[in-house]
């Protein structure tokens, strides 16, 4: 049986989340000067900040995707991984896609979890 570790599990969630249009995987790929862990790991960590602060989720996008599918949404506007699990948190510390949309302006690399604790 094939053995994942957790570290490797955390790169593939990164990629799948970040990477997630063919124009942020051509982009990488033009990018990654060597392929090894840490210079991936580098480069799609400033990718994700790049990202957040130049070129976020149009606030409407948003809000459908949190209409349909507020998991997936959450997960897409903050590019990490978010579960069933954060969301009942985001839900019961008084989180709306309004609220997300607020801290994000403010502060445009804030993660879910400081959302969070701001409710």
């Amino acid at each position: 049986m094939l053995s994942i570790t957790s570290d490797a599990s955390r790169t593939r969630n990164a990629i799948q989340i970040i990477l997630n249009t063919v124009e942020r995987r051509n982009a990488f790929v033009n990018r990654i000067t060597n392929v090894n862990e840490e210079s991936v790991l580098f480069l799609l960590g400033a990718m994700q900040e790049q990202y957040l602060t130049y070129n976020q989720l149009l606030d409407e996008e948003f809000m459908k995707l949190y209409t349909a599918n507020p998991v997936n949404a959450l997960t897409l506007y903050f590019l990490e991984p978010v579960d069933i699990i954060a969301f009942w948190e985001w839900e019961a510390a008084g989180g709306t896609c309004e609220k997300a949309i607020h801290y994000k302006l403010e502060k445009p690399l804030i993660t879910l979890i400081q959302a969070i604790e701001t409710c």
